[in-house]
């Protein structure tokens, strides 16, 4: 089984992304200077942990009150606690496990911000743990630890991974985590990692292969009776039922899995995902009262920049041109990963041509284009040529998108968005 790159070292990380984190900043006055420097001091006494041989319990805990100002100094309420219980995890030397889920909860506090070099680190950092002379120097620590973190690990470094487009090794890692599933015997987590890694297939066009992956995972999660894994297999059959243009079938498996989805970002997800089906349906007062819920609610960057975008691209198919440039301003500052960086200027391109500027249209469906073609998205790729082709054959913006009832089969759903808004 092949190991993503970033997680095959067998000595402790360097923590390099965290570095260059710093030395891009201007000023250690920045306040992200803080939170970085805070970050890298604790994963260095991670590190010093991992080293019972080398470091005292008394340098341990010496290290631990030199840094723990400069933790209480974060700005960031979330990851200020994801760093102090770190530490307090550090203290505990016997228990691999609790070092373990707090170096999780790190990584996913920083994927939460975009941040997926980072989270990266982290997360080979607790992989590394599992490699050093930790486990031979210290038994006890392999009562404590478990393969759930190993496999948790592998799932969120190929999550990281497929954000930013680097889909080999996403569908590695996730690989890798059902490998690890499995001969841990953990069948749930193995099936889990199996569902995400369809979705990267999905991305990169196999929509066949990704749904015969799903309704395998889907028909097992039946017999195990896991309705949080038939939930999971359902979100990702409504993207692959997206991508094919079936958008009814895509509203309707992606709203019963709401309810079954155990991780608020999965269900933010899954709600964006009803929400475009309605877009396409014509039901756009529905799309958008989901987009607001979530731009409103959700506390992960990468599904409220997805919202922005998709609010966008429903203000452009409304011809509001105020709402499309106050959404599209929100965005432009983001470092946008390539999959959403593609959509922002396939959707900005769609309101430039809409609103009668077909240079910028052409010049945003390029860059669109580029970025898919340079990430491997396939399905955008194809989108953007067909936008540019059409826009080189009109002499006039297109009209606006019809506004549509919705169908019998989704009336009901509609009315639940509107509910949930008020």
């Amino acid at each position: 089984m092949n190991v993503p790159d970033s997680t095959s070292a067998a000595s402790p990380p360097t923590h390099l992304p965290f570095v260059e984190a710093l030395s891009a900043l201007s000023s250690d006055s920045d306040p992200d200077w803080t939170t970085m420097s805070a970050a890298l001091l604790v994963l260095r006494v991670v590190d010093a942990w991992a080293q019972p041989g080398a470091v005292t319990d008394d340098e341990i805990a010496l290290r631990v009150a030199t840094i723990a100002p400069v933790v209480e100094a974060v700005d960031d309420d979330e990851l200020r606690t994801a760093l102090r219980t770190l530490i307090v995890a550090v203290g505990q030397r016997d228990d691999l496990g609790a070092l373990e889920s707090r170096l999780i909860v790190l990584g996913r506090t920083l994927e939460a911000r975009a941040r997926w070099e980072l989270a990266l680190d982290v997360y080979s950092s607790l992989l590394a743990l599992r490699r050093l002379d930790v486990y031979s120097s210290l038994l006890a620590l392999r009562r404590h630890s478990t393969p759930h973190a190993e496999v948790e690990a592998y799932i969120r470094i190929a999550e990281c991974h497929r954000h930013r487009a680097e889909w080999e090794l996403a569908e590695s890692a996730f690989a890798t985590a059902a490998h690890v599933a499995a001969n841990g015997g953990d069948h749930a987590a193995a099936l889990r990692a199996r569902c995400y890694g369809a979705s990267v297939k999905a991305e990169r066009g196999n929509l066949d292969e990704a749904d015969t992956q799903l309704s395998a995972v889907e028909s097992e999660a039946v017999d195990m009776r896991r309705i949080d894994l038939l939930a999971l297999a359902r979100h990702g059959r409504a993207h692959v039922a997206f991508l094919r243009g079936n958008v009814e079938l895509a509203a309707r498996l992606a709203f019963e899995a709401l309810e079954n989805l155990p991780d608020p970002r999965e269900r933010d997800r899954a709600l964006a995902d009803v929400a475009a089906a309605f877009a396409e349906l014509g039901v756009r007062s529905a799309a958008r009262d989901a987009q607001l819920i979530i731009s409103a609610t959700t506390q992960d960057s990468y599904v409220r920049w997805t919202s922005l975008i998709n609010l966008m691209e429903l203000a452009a198919g409304d011809r509001v041109q105020p709402a499309f440039e106050q959404y599209r301003r929100a965005l432009v500052a983001e470092r946008l990963p390539p999959r959403l960086a593609g959509y922002f200027h396939y959707y900005s391109g769609g309101g430039a041509h809409v609103f009668g500027n077909a240079p910028a249209a052409r010049d945003e469906y390029r860059r669109a284009l580029g970025i898919a073609t340079r990430a491997g998205l396939t399905p955008l790729a194809r989108d953007a040529a067909a936008a540019l082709r059409a826009l080189d054959g009109e002499s006039a913006p297109p009209g606006a998108p019809p506004t549509r009832d919705p169908t019998p089969a989704t009336a009901g759903i509609a009315g639940a968005l509107a509910r949930a808004d008020d």
